[in-house]
């Protein structure tokens, strides 16, 4: 009898002491990570006139967010310095109860304004700002529906479970990078197609932020390092078919369910006719952007067949053929200036349409 004592009492001190150690590195990591996250845009000259704290803030607030999985969604109610989720899920201010005329604009992580150093920053909140500014008597709603690593899968069915309910007279669809990069055998699988996804997935969801702190690293030394990330091809024409037939379906709900959809490809480094600077073209080689870019044309020739199928369509590519200046502080995500210009040429599509309905 002593002896099972005994070896209960080894096994709670074996808990306990795993517990200590396990506090140990949360509360060592969490002091280093605050005094030092670990955000590749820190260093880019997208950034160079933002404070070095807020730009620190900005980092710890993208790594502290949090989502869910099924469907993919951000936790409601979270409250940090630069990033605001609102009770419904959504990046930003509470929805209005009875706007006179509301557009969610759906993507990934460039929809919802990674890097941005506020919520005001953002796409969507730029484009509302428009829509404020010369329609003060009409309450015309934008709302950010980004979620970050979102692709045409996981949105869709954002769109049928979540947005359709809000009844949205106007749906834009802001992406194509991510879809460019998801693998043609889990696109049904969503965003955590392994039992490591999902852990690090639900992991994210706690307080407990050792797990993604270390993960965060891995992917910023990989992406950093010297090799060439090249692109995978494989199936690109499955991958074409599948982005197109996804928004197809989504363009055919349009009249029962009443909303307007515009589908856009976003732009990248490489697309248009931008003089790339040394650091955008630092990321042009280093994510083999010569074949990334070739293949990325692919999806130019489904938006063109959408156009017959959605209410709209928007090719994007080339919004920053005019600007000499680093926009890119990777191969896709931009800061301020660059989200404002998104929102303006955006504006310039939609002005007409809005116009239109709001006078029925």
């Amino acid at each position: 009898m002593s002896v099972q004592v005994s070896y209960k009492k080894q096994t709670i001190f074996f808990i306990i002491l795993i517990f200590i150690f396990l506090s140990a590195i949360e509360i060592t990591i969490r002091i280093y990570d605050f005094y030092n996250p670990n955000c590749n845009f820190v260093n880019s000259d997208v950034f160079a006139e933002v404070d070095d704290e807020l730009k620190l803030q900005i980092c710890r607030d993208n790594i502290a967010l949090k989502w869910d999985r099924n469907p993919l969604s951000l936790i409601p109610n979270q409250n940090l310095n630069t990033i605001s989720v609102n009770s419904e899920g959504f990046r930003g201010n509470e929805l209005s109860l009875n706007p006179d005329y509301r557009i969610f604009i759906i993507g990934g992580s460039t929809t919802f304004g990674v890097g941005s150093t506020s919520d005001s920053k953002t796409i969507p909140y730029s484009l509302q700002e428009k829509f404020t500014q010369v329609f003060p008597n009409q309450n015309i709603e934008v709302i950010n529906a980004g979620i970050p690593q979102a692709y045409s899968f996981t949105e869709s069915t954002w769109i049928k479970e979540k947005i359709l309910s809000y009844s949205p007279d106007l749906l834009i669809i802001y992406d194509g990078w991510n879809d460019l990069d998801q693998d043609y055998e889990f696109y049904f699988e969503g965003t955590d197609p392994s039992f490591l996804d999902r852990l690090i997935r639900y992991i994210g969801k706690s307080d407990y932020i050792t797990p993604k702190i270390i993960l965060t690293y891995y992917v910023n030394l990989k992406n950093n390092s010297i090799e060439i990330v090249e692109f995978n091809s494989n199936k690109i024409d499955e991958k074409v078919s599948l982005w197109q037939n996804t928004w197809k379906d989504i363009c055919q709900l349009e009249k029962e369910n009443n909303f307007k959809t515009i589908i856009t490809l976003q732009p990248l480094v490489g697309t248009g006719q931008k003089n790339l600077t040394s650091e955008e073209f630092h990321s042009f080689k280093k994510f083999d952007g010569e074949s990334t870019i070739f293949y990325y044309d692919f999806y130019q020739s489904a938006l063109n067949e959408l156009n017959s199928e959605c209410f709209s369509t928007l090719d994007l590519r080339n919004a920053f053929d005019s600007n000499s200046e680093t926009i890119f502080y990777d191969f896709g995500h931009v800061g301020d200036f660059g989200n404002k210009i998104i929102a303006e040429k955006i504006y310039e599509k939609i002005l007409p349409t809005v116009i239109k309905d709001i006078k029925k």
